[in-house]
């Protein structure tokens, strides 16, 4: 998308902050999916996404580019206290019938830990606007039903942490 400038020349416009802070999140979740699929180093992840993934077209519509900052520090996140977070999550979502929390699909695992790492650590941004964010990553992947379980577990972890 381009907007001419006072000379009459076209400019790129650079896209909002909220719109690179939701793309930095999805690079994010997705950078900490394939870490879980193929142990590649997180620094390396971060590295590919952020040069040779943001701008990537999907279904002809060029991504916006991330906030790379918040995305390393997301990934970054995750992976420094990653025992942490899934004790936190461990403890908001339903357990199966011998007690013990039920296993959470990769991709969803990768949502909620991105979610509650920034519950945690972003004490600075108004946890609903992490949690919508996360939703709309969610939705991005699956259907409502999905959506309805990160928020299930993301808003009473927000209200956990941010009592």
């Amino acid at each position: 998308m381009t907007s001419p400038d006072k000379t009459g020349s076209d400019k790129q416009q650079k896209p909002s902050a909220k719109a690179q802070a939701m793309a930095a999140r999805l690079m994010a979740v997705q950078a900490l999916y394939q870490n879980q699929q193929n142990q590649k180093p997180v620094g390396t992840l971060v590295k590919e996404y952020i040069e040779y993934r943001a701008g990537m077209e999907i279904d002809g519509e060029a991504m916006v580019e991330p906030d790379g900052v918040l995305m390393k520090k997301i990934v970054d996140g995750v992976h420094q206290r990653h025992e942490e977070l899934n004790e936190i999550i461990a403890g908001h979502t339903k357990k199966s019938e011998d007690g013990k929390s039920r296993e959470t699909e990769p991709l969803l695992k990768a949502i909620l830990l991105a979610g509650t790492y920034e519950l945690l650590a972003h004490q600075d941004i108004d946890f609903p606007v992490i949690i919508n964010d996360y939703i709309n990553v969610t939705h991005a992947f699956y259907d409502s039903m999905e959506a309805g379980l990160v928020n299930g577990v993301l808003d009473p972890i927000a209200k956990l942490l941010r009592a």
